[in-house]
């Protein structure tokens, strides 16, 4: 009966990493809950990983030099029977390793802190486990050899745990907006999984301590110590609170509770419940002044877990040793060895990470980008969204939270207006100059009058283009769709607009400087014209960016209509085949059958499908000699899909560039060193076939040539009828 109870309450150890599975998920915002939830299950099963192959072996083999043993895993016997002494430790272990991916929540890459995970699990938590242990064969580990007590390794572990999150959490960096100190500071989003989680790990240390003890009838006793010395820890918190008039003590006193209750894991059933609660008292008062100092300091701390566990393993490893000593033991050498034990595991637990933290970050593994950090790494990493994070920012972007980022967005489309009305305004008035300056040197007046007339002419259809694009960046960046694809992809619009109207500025700058040393009238009106065939390119490529705006709005194109595509092709041939004239490039239509391929969609969307994919393939052939353009439709070899190709032998797309068009919001540059004038078409091509339930492939490789396939599902009326 003893040894169930006793399994019982060990297995009650899982709620520590359960706790703080919970207390994570609700101190991280919406949209990076499900990564929270992610990282700290890695962090978990890769700690029991590492504890099976090597942990165990490094913790309680055959010592040598009280540094680390051997005997066990890979470095002996891989099948070990584990007792039920061990699962203690085997939860234990788990900590440090959850801590060292929890420390960087909302802005740590999920490779990059799983492979700190590894550190933590391979050359930390078993050395410093060692180093405090006894194996039994009279090989103890150094610091125990010195005189250290921990019955367990437990605070040794916690200490160590709170080491790693300390020296991760410092080597990365806070998150964006948590400090300065009273401004801006990220919110968890669930205060009630955040106090559920605190509840869970102070019930799991309590069945960790229990576990210890050799008699049913004391069990009891020791859960009531814990649980005292978490009340006492909150008691201290809000004594500091309340003499220092301080607002919002919720985060601290749910702290120090924790602290409370960790300090007292290895040491509950053998001290009194005076003790207890004097433990608990200095646990939260170390507790709440490890937050002050983290925060001054500017350490990021997302759940508070570097403050508890320091300070909990600090307390219980100074105190509680302490507390229980025989009146016979030299008081000063156990705080000494106490002290160089703790001071030897914090310092190796920090150096190791740190370094091992700042490698990673200089190779660029640790932290995410800016970009993914405001747009959420549950969507970053995974490409996955939470419903509370969906419905929050839909509200969040259309109530009143927004009207700031509104006023921000219109003051950016007017600084890029003015920028490109002013680059305009300064073309025309040069080329006003030019025209006055040649009819004052020539007599014939006629001429300059018919002259006159045709370049003012070029000049007001450059006006109306100019205008288009006035329209079209205040329609873009200001648009319904823009607000709804939230903020991370307006800041990704605003650099693709800037980007896009570059060339256009450039020329025109450059129209401007030639027209004053032009000496013909006919050489002012073709800069006009050549200014003016600029500004409809980009007028075009802006439209496009519009269209993607649109795109990304789920539902925004009907699935419920029905298109033939075989007819809609019909249609656009004519139009295709002007569009590659005016290329002077070669094009090739085949279509098996002249209709009744239906597919359900917005007959729009198709249309714009077809035209993008061959204006992006026209785009990138060399000239007349190369293969022309070969556009395919038909049916599916299953019968339940249509299939529509577009074949080019121009200039082939790189591995980077085919990865922005198939996943345009999460690039790996820069926006200007992947041409996106040269393959914005094909994002928009993305962008409709996703938005219609479509799925697209894109192959490119020098020499032969870009393959685009498109594969749509068949209306359901056409697939009876097919079978």
């Amino acid at each position: 009966m003893l040894e169930l109870a006793q399994f019982l309450m060990s297995m009650t150890g899982f709620g520590l990493p359960l706790g703080i599975l919970l207390l994570m998920s609700g101190r991280v915002k919406a949209r990076n809950e499900l990564d929270t939830i992610t990282r700290v299950v890695a962090g978990f099963c890769i700690g029991l990983v590492c504890y099976w192959l090597i942990g165990y072996s490094l913790i309680s083999g055959r010592s040598v030099a009280g540094l680390f043993g051997l005997g066990f895993g890979l470095f002996g016997q891989i099948d070990v029977d584990f007792n039920m002494n061990d699962l203690p430790l085997l939860l234990l272990y788990t900590i440090p390793c959850i801590l060292a991916t929890a420390s960087l929540s909302e802005r740590g890459n999920f490779i990059g802190s799983n492979a700190l995970v590894g550190v933590a699990a391979l050359f930390i938590v078993p050395l410093v486990t060692h180093w405090v242990r006894s194996n039994g064969t009279g090989h103890a580990g150094w610091i125990s050899g010195l005189g250290f007590n921990d019955q367990t390794g437990a605070e040794a572990i916690f200490v160590s745990a709170g080491a790693v999150g300390l020296a991760a959490s410092a080597a990365i960096g806070p998150r964006r907006g948590r400090f300065p100190l009273h401004s801006g500071r990220p919110r968890g989003h669930s205060p009630t999984m955040h106090a559920l989680g605190v509840i869970v790990m102070i019930f799991g240390t309590a069945g960790l301590s229990i576990a210890q003890v050799s008699n049913l009838d004391a069990m009891p006793d020791v859960l009531f110590k814990v649980l005292l010395g978490a009340s006492f820890a909150v008691v201290s918190a809000m004594i500091l609170l309340m003499s220092q008039r301080e607002k919002g003590a919720a985060m601290d006193v749910m702290a120090a509770a924790l602290a409370g209750a960790i300090a007292l894991v290895a040491f509950a059933p053998y001290v009194t419940a005076a003790n207890a609660a004097l433990i608990g008292l200095f646990a939260g008062t170390v507790c709440i002044g490890l937050r002050r100092i983290l925060m001054v300091i500017e350490v990021d701390d997302p759940g508070d877990l570097i403050a508890t566990f320091l300070a909990g393993g600090l307390i219980g490893g100074l105190l509680s040793p302490v507390l229980q000593m025989s009146r016979s033991a030299n008081l000063t050498e156990l705080m000494i060895a106490q002290l160089i034990g703790i001071f030897a595991i914090s310092a190796w637990s920090f150096g190791i990470t740190y370094a091992a933290a700042r490698v990673l970050d200089f190779y660029g593994r640790l932290r995410v980008s800016e970009f993914d950090e405001a747009r959420g790494l549950s969507r970053a990493q995974f490409g996955i969204q939470s419903e509370m994070d969906f419905f929050l920012s839909q509200m969040g972007r259309r109530g009143s939270v927004s009207m700031q980022e509104a006023e921000s967005d219109s003051e950016q489309s007017s600084q890029l207006a003015q920028i490109f009305g002013q680059a305009v305004v300064r073309t025309r008035n040069e080329a006003h100059r030019a025209v006055d300056r040649i009819q004052s040197a020539t007599g014939n007046s006629k001429e300059n009058a018919a002259m006159t007339s045709r370049i003012r002419f070029a000049e007001d259809t450059l006006k109306v283009k100019a205008e288009d694009i006035m329209l079209l960046l205040d329609g873009t960046l200001n648009s319904e769709s823009t607000a709804i694809n939230g903020v991370e992809f307006r800041v990704w619009l605003e650099e693709a607009m800037e980007i896009l109207l570059q060339p256009a500025l450039q020329d025109l700058e450059q129209f401007c400087r030639h027209m004053p040393l032009q000496a013909e009238f006919n050489e002012i009106e073709n800069l006009v014209v050549a200014a003016t065939s600029s500004v409809t390119r980009t007028a075009h490529q802006l439209e496009l960016l519009h269209d993607f705006s649109d795109a990304q709005i789920k539902g925004f194109y009907s699935r419920d209509h029905s298109c033939d595509l075989a007819s809609l092709l019909k249609e656009q041939s004519s139009f295709l085949k002007t569009l590659a004239e005016v290329r002077n490039s070669p094009i090739q239509i085949d279509c098996t059958d002249d209709s009744g391929l239906m597919v359900n969609g917005d007959a729009n969307a198709f249309s714009r499908i077809i035209s993008l994919a061959v204006e992006g393939a026209l785009a990138r052939l060399l000239g007349e000699e190369g293969q022309p353009v070969r556009v395919e439709l038909r049916k599916h070899s299953s019968g339940q899909h249509i299939v529509f190709e577009c074949l080019d032998t121009g200039t082939a797309l790189s591995a980077r560039q085919i990865r922005t068009i198939t996943n345009p919001l999460h690039i790996e540059s820069q926006l200007s060193e992947i041409g996106l004038r040269q393959i914005l078409p094909l994002m928009l091509v993305g962008q409709l076939v996703e938005a219609i339930g479509g799925e697209m492939t894109l192959s490119s490789e020098q020499g032969l040539g870009t393959l685009m396939h498109c594969r749509f599902r068949m209306a359901s009326t056409q697939r009876t009828k097919t079978d």
